[in-house]
């Protein structure tokens, strides 16, 4: 069955240079996919072949990392700059192939330096021939501690020779979907009443930890990096950075009211600001007029 609805997934793919606005209100130079920002989801059914045609664009090297796949013998295809591969030089292409053989929830970034905190980054989702759970719909939920600043301003500074520099605090905002800032419509999650939801959770952030949860929603975990698990009901759940997870939500009977999500950072990675707590709150519409319960 397999072999059969097997298909080959090629993506062209020109890695270069744009200008995003992310949090609403700082334009910053980012990294997209062939003059576009956020790079597209890609999706995958198991038994496809993937190909990815990469072409650098970017005036330093690059790669492209399929975080969570095997690679069984095709390591080559892996994408960890200095480990597996070379990088692929400024000007340079080449073409990433591998075979689809795990369902889950991955996603592809550069692994070169820290290159995808300036935004070289995508979902990456493979479906099985028949889920094990069932649900009415799917919402990818790509959550991310951004920061106004290119990955190599910040790198310099974490690994500054001096203490008070690499002390120096310096704070992310939230991206979900890689939108932020105070527009609540472009992060917020619509639900039917009744419905029960698979949210893929990935957290791609460089540094930050990330607490989700949904106001009065119990969260049914059912994998966890790419492993199908046991049920297990949580009221929020943490993703360390690069770390994904499913959920399964069953929505309210009514739409009396609208429910609060949060998407908290917690910066135990960075020394200026360790154990610092950013809350972020987004918003589950069940009617667009309906009141939010507050939290």
């Amino acid at each position: 069955m397999l072999v059969a609805n097997a298909k080959p997934v090629v993506l062209n793919w020109d890695i270069g240079y744009t200008l995003a606005k992310p949090d609403g209100k700082n334009e910053r130079r980012v990294i997209g996919i062939n003059g576009q920002w956020p790079p597209p989801v890609v999706y995958v059914d198991v038994g496809d072949s993937l190909t990815i045609n990469a072409n650098n664009k970017l005036d330093e090297p690059t790669s492209l990392h399929s975080h969570g796949l095997f690679q069984n013998g095709t390591n080559y295809n892996d994408g960890a700059v200095g480990a597996t591969e070379c990088g692929i030089p400024p000007n340079g292409s080449y073409t990433y192939r591998m075979n689809i053989t795990q369902s889950g929830t991955y996603w592809i970034h550069s692994h070169y330096m820290a290159q995808y905190v300036d935004g070289l980054r995508t979902p990456l989702i493979s479906r099985p021939a028949v889920e094990y759970y069932q649900y009415d719909d799917e919402k990818v939920m790509m959550l991310e501690a951004w920061y106004n600043r290119n990955s190599h301003d910040i790198g310099d500074q974490l690994l500054s020779t001096s203490e008070a520099t690499r002390l120096a605090p310096f704070l992310p905002t939230m991206l979900v979907n890689s939108h932020g800032g105070p527009n609540v419509n472009a992060t917020k999650l619509s639900f039917t009443p009744g419905k029960k939801y698979r949210l893929r959770l990935l957290n791609t952030s460089g540094t930050g930890m990330i607490r989700f949860g949904i106001e009065h929603h119990m969260l049914d975990v059912i994998e966890l990096d790419g492993v199908d698990s046991e049920i297990k009901s949580v009221p929020s759940i943490q993703l360390s950075a690069g770390q994904r997870a499913s959920v399964l939500v069953t929505a309210k009977d009514s739409v009396d009211y609208n429910y609060a999500y949060h998407a908290d950072i917690f910066t135990d990675m960075q020394a200026g600001v360790a154990r610092a707590e950013l809350p972020y709150r987004g918003i589950v519409e069940y009617a667009p007029r309906a009141p939010l319960i507050e939290p």
